[in-house]
């Protein structure tokens, strides 16, 4: 028998979904919530659905995170459309 030992942490998860098939097309893990994650997935979600046919809207759920100035701009700046939900 061998002892093993487990740390269990808190992790943050800030994942960005396709609501149309459900697959994560970005995401970012960290031990902290943080702006630069949230704003890092957002980057890569924004890059991984560049070639999109269709206007692409981005929910949220009303976090800290994305009532921030930076993350609405950044939608605005590329006219996405950010909506709560």
């Amino acid at each position: 028998m061998k002892k093993v030992k487990v740390v269990v942490k808190k992790l943050y998860l800030d994942p960005f979904m396709d609501m149309y098939n459900g697959e994560i097309i970005s995401y970012s893990i960290s031990e902290r919530p943080s702006a630069k994650n949230i704003m890092d997935a957002l980057e890569e979600a924004i890059k991984v659905t560049a070639k999109a046919p269709y206007r692409r809207t981005f929910h949220s759920d009303q976090g800290w995170a994305y009532q921030m100035k930076a993350y609405s701009k950044r939608l605005k700046r590329r006219a996405y459309l950010s909506k709560y939900v």
